[in-house]
């Protein structure tokens, strides 16, 4: 069965309502996969070298906290951890290359997690980029700015259902479009801005 490392809410990142739903959205991720299938990092503990460690042998890893784009030089662009002796609070794509991980999927609900530069020969080059060369073979990504309450709704959704199908997890693409038609049926979220931002990039399957 998936294994999840949740990681986000990291200390010392600002305090804001993003913060907030980022460290309720990741409670919440390790009750429903509960405590024998699931590691939370948050605050203190959401450091880089912690991150690193802790994704060995896990099946899903979900990072939920700002992400910082740098358009220039993609390899820059980063997801904000909390700052440590084994780190700067910044995990950078440039970083995540010389990871080696065996998760089968990264969720990473920050703002514009997908963007990036195309390179010649190599796609769009960016976070999603740096996971796939570290090994993860499908990412989710956001392709713009996203709102912290939906996006905990969206993302609480797609875990349920990947979890749901009796014959094992259900195919990313799946499950995200699942999760997408939840939120649309909501009121409150009937705008494209707050369901459609999340794609999956690499095998849907």
């Amino acid at each position: 069965p998936d294994t999840l490392l949740a990681v986000g809410a990291p200390a010392g990142a600002p305090a804001d309502a993003a913060l907030a739903q980022s460290r309720e959205l990741l409670q919440r991720l390790g009750a429903l996969y509960g405590p024998d299938r699931s590691h939370v990092l948050v605050g203190a503990e959401a450091q880089e070298d912690t991150f690193a460690h802790a994704a060995r042998g896990r099946g899903v890893l979900q990072l939920a906290t700002h992400g910082l784009l740098d358009a220039a030089s993609p390899l820059y662009s980063s997801l904000l951890l909390a700052p440590g002796a084994g780190g700067d609070g910044r995990l950078e794509a440039r970083e995540v290359l010389d990871l080696r991980l065996d998760a089968d999927l990264a969720v990473l609900s920050a703002c514009e997690t997908a963007r990036g530069r195309v390179g010649a020969g190599e796609g769009l080059v960016g976070l999603a980029w740096a996971l796939f060369v570290a090994g993860v073979p499908r990412v989710v990504v956001s392709q713009w700015s996203v709102e912290a309450a939906s996006t905990t709704t969206l993302m609480l959704a797609f875990h349920r259902a990947r979890l749901r199908s009796a014959t094992g997890p259900a195919g990313v693409a799946e499950a995200l479009r699942a999760a997408a038609l939840a939120l649309r049926r909501d009121p409150r979220y009937r705008h494209p801005f707050y369901w459609a931002a999340f794609s999956v990039v690499g095998d849907g399957a």
